[in-house]
C-alpha cells in the first residue's frame, strides 16, 4: 500500500522544515510526496526538493487557497491512474508527527473499508487535545468536538487518510465558491452522506502549531475599514459568504432554509453592531 501525501503550502518555510523532518523520520517508506506549492516566494519549493527525492511538485500562482490546493491533489489522482487501494493523505505543513505515523495509519485503514481516518490533533504549545472528531448538529447549526465514535459525522483535513478510489468516488473540492475555511467540513460531510465512516483512533496522533491556526483578527479590528477587510477575508473562519455556501452545499434539506437565514441574519447583525461601534467604543 502506497501513501500519496498531498501537502499544500504557501510560504511558511519554517513550518515546512519541521514537517519534512517528521516525514523523513517515517519507518514506513512506501510513500510519495506531492508538494502543492501555491506561489511560495520564500524558497519552500527549493528546500523540499533538496530534502525529498522523487517528489512531485504542482505549482500555482498564489490563488488556490486550501481547497484549491487539495483539489489539485484530487485532479492529480484522477489523471495518474493511482491504484484505488492505495492511500491518500491530506495534511497541513504546520503539523509534526511520530516516526510510526504512516505505519499506524496504514494498519488502521487496512481494517476499515469505506473509511476516512483522521489523526487526533494535539496542540503543540499546550499539549491539549484539539480534535478527535466533530459532531455537526444541523438543528442548532453547531459543530462540537466529540470523542464518541458514533457521534462523529464531520472531520477536518489536517491529517486525513483515505483510499485513492474513495477520494475519486467522493469527488473533489469547490475552490471557486468555498476556497478555504469550511471546505474540509463540506468534503467530509459529503463523504458521510455517501455512506463513508468517519473515524479517529487514539493510536494515530499529530501535533499542530496552534499559533498558526485560525484567523480571528476581525474581533480586534480598530476601525470599520479593518473590520470589513478582516471579517470578509478568505482567511476568516467567520466569513458569512463562506458559511452561506457551506450551508447551501452541506446542510440536509429539512434544515437548509432555516440555517441559510441564520447565516444571513448573523452576518448582518455582526456588520450592524460593528458599523455602529457597539463592539468597540473607539468607533463611537
Amino acid at each position: 500500500m502506497k501513501i500519496y501525501i498531498f501537502l499544500p503550502v504557501h510560504n511558511r518555510i519554517e513550518k515546512t522544515r519541521l514537517f519534512i523532518d517528521s516525514l523523513l523520520s517515517q519507518s514506513y517508506g512506501n510513500y510519495h510526496l506531492i508538494l502543492v506549492d501555491d506561489g511560495s516566494t520564500d524558497g519552500t519549493q527549493d528546500y523540499v526538493r533538496s530534502k525529498v527525492e522523487g517528489l512531485t511538485v504542482i505549482t500555482g500562482s498564489g490563488n488556490w487557497w486550501w481547497a484549491g490546493g487539495l483539489h489539485q491533489g484530487y485532479l492529480w489522482i484522477k489523471k495518474h491512474g493511482v491504484d484505488p487501494q492505495d492511500v491518500v493523505l491530506l495534511i497541513n505543513n504546520d503539523t509534526e508527527f511520530a516516526p510510526d505515523f504512516f505505519q499506524t495509519a496504514a494498519e488502521l485503514l487496512a481494517k476499515e473499508p469505506k473509511t476516512l481516518l483522521l489523526a487526533r490533533v494535539f496542540r503543540k504549545q499546550s499539549g491539549e487535545l484539539g480534535e478527535a472528531g466533530v459532531h455537526a448538529d444541523w438543528r442548532r447549526l453547531t459543530f462540537d468536538h466529540t470523542e464518541i465514535p458514533e457521534e462523529v459525522n464531520c472531520l477536518s483535513t489536517r491529517g486525513l487518510f483515505l483510499r485513492a478510489g474513495d477520494f475519486l468516488d467522493i469527488g473533489g473540492f469547490y475552490p471557486a465558491v468555498l476556497p478555504h475555511y469550511l471546505s474540509d467540513y463540506e468534503f467530509t460531510i459529503r463523504a458521510h452522506h455517501k455512506g463513508y465512516r468517519l473515524m479517529t483512533d487514539p493510536a494515530l496522533t499529530l501535533k499542530v502549531d496552534e499559533l498558526t491556526t485560525g484567523f480571528h483578527a476581525w474581533h480586534r479590528a480598530a476601525s470599520r475599514g479593518e473590520f470589513f477587510r478582516d471579517y470578509f477575508s478568505r482567511r476568516s473562519s467567520s466569513n458569512p459568504f463562506s458559511w452561506f455556501v457551506f450551508v447551501a452545499l452541506a446542510c440536509p434539506w429539512p434544515w437548509k432554509p432555516l440555517n441559510l437565514l441564520k447565516v444571513i441574519y448573523g452576518g448582518l447583525a455582526t456588520v450592524f453592531r460593528k458599523t455602529f461601534g457597539i463592539y468597540n467604543h473607539k468607533w463611537q
